[in-house]
């Protein structure tokens, strides 16, 4: 029973991160796992296990407060997180029952909690006893909000369901192709991972060959593997050593790497030698559209961040203008769904620099009223992702 115990304890202590201390799921559950020496297999469970609270947390609460006889969750919060993936044991996973309430009772003395495990095991065999629940997936209320507000309710309720989905796997390949895959073993020398609506802003620049590109904010490096892969000459700028490591790792294996000059460096400091005919600015957001993979997301931002990530878009778009030769294209682009980072910023940014205009790229279906690329997963299996071109006219 002891790695029964540790695949949920590493999940305990990984949303423990999450929702207390703000950290990334995938960086909490790496070093959890890491600390309770988990196998492999163990370490998929307490991903799911992750998963599952994070993508139902609302419900689940719901159905612990009201087994516990209580308006208020359970404190401490460790106590409350611990009820939480038992109730997801038991609601949504299958797992025995006596695994779901037994190894949750031991768990009481890991967390320093042993006087409440009569309250868990209580609650718990309550849960049980009541019998099975329909405990549906969703969205932290200040996040669906926000989506009412810059689209509409029915938008923003099918955002929010196609968001609740798990993502699938896609990857591009060096002629430019792009196919999603229910699963893969192992990638050729010719392919890497890469969401569909992240391979949508280099596809559409069509030949590139000899021509010089800034792939900035470039880290894990698909955008710069398409460019490569298109002829350009690269230069790769990301402020991320670790995450510039993966890159070149990719760029080594993909044998691209004598076409990119990797950087690691601050945009708003960093200072190029010569100009470009494109620069990609993928630029740091809030990444709500990509949730589906990430479902911590809704946890570890807020409002407030959203209007730091703003104001940071906009010192990057206002840096990254003057690096373009003449007729060259500055293609800004997020993976956040939220207006005030896509179609706000650029409707602001051509308003204080009229020496740029607006290009009508791509597939009709996917614009906007201005000719934006505005795409939503619920228009497939992809992220939600803005993507706008704008030519230099001097």
């Amino acid at each position: 029973m002891a790695e029964g115990i540790n695949s949920r304890l590493c999940a305990l202590n990984t949303l423990m991160a999450v929702f207390d201390g703000g950290q990334p799921l995938d960086v909490a559950l790496d070093k959890n796992a890491v600390k309770l020496s988990l196998f492999p297999q163990d370490k998929s469970f307490a991903h799911a296990l992750c998963g599952f609270v994070l993508r139902h947390k609302d419900g689940l609460q719901k159905a612990v407060n009201a087994a516990a006889n209580r308006q208020q969750d359970v404190t401490p919060s460790a106590l409350n997180i611990l009820l939480l993936i038992g109730a997801a044991q038991i609601y949504l996973m299958g797992v025995a029952d006596h695994a779901a309430v037994n190894i949750s009772v031991d768990l009481t003395y890991k967390i320093k909690c042993s006087k409440q495990k009569g309250l868990v095991n209580a609650v718990l065999r309550r849960l049980l006893r009541e019998g099975q629940k329909e405990i549906k997936p969703a969205l932290p209320q200040w996040l669906l909000q926000s989506w009412v507000a810059d689209y509409d309710t029915d938008t923003a309720k099918a955002l929010e369901e196609a968001s609740l989905k798990e993502a699938g796997v896609g990857i591009s390949d060096k002629t430019g192709q792009w196919q999603g895959l229910e699963s893969f073993s192992e990638l050729t020398s010719d392919q890497w991972v890469q969401d569909y609506s992240s391979h949508y802003p280099v596809s559409l620049l069509g030949d590139l060959t000899g021509k010089i590109v800034f792939d900035l904010c470039a880290a894990p490096g698909g955008k710069t593997m398409q460019l490569a892969a298109k002829g350009a000459k690269v230069a790769a700028v990301d402020i991320s050593e670790k995450r510039l490591k993966r890159l070149q790792e990719n760029l080594h294996r993909t044998q691209l790497a004598d076409k990119v000059t990797v950087e690691c460096a601050d945009i708003l400091k960093w200072q190029p030698d010569k100009k470009a005919d494109y620069i990609i600015l993928d630029a740091p957001c809030s990444a709500t559209g990509t949730i589906r993979r990430h479902p911590d997301l809704p946890y570890i931002r807020s409002e407030k961040d959203i209007n730091v990530l703003v104001k940071l878009q906009a010192q990057l778009l206002d840096k990254a203008k003057s690096w373009l030769n003449p007729e060259g294209v500055l293609v800004y682009c997020t993976c956040s769904l939220q207006k005030d980072e896509g179609e706000r910023q650029v409707e602001i940014f051509l308003k204080n620099n009229p020496h740029f205009c607006r290009m009508i790229k791509g597939d009709e279906k996917y614009h906007n009223e201005q000719g934006d690329m505005r795409l939503l997963p619920t228009y497939g299996d992809m992220d939600g992702f803005f993507i706008s071109y704008l030519q230099f006219t001097p």
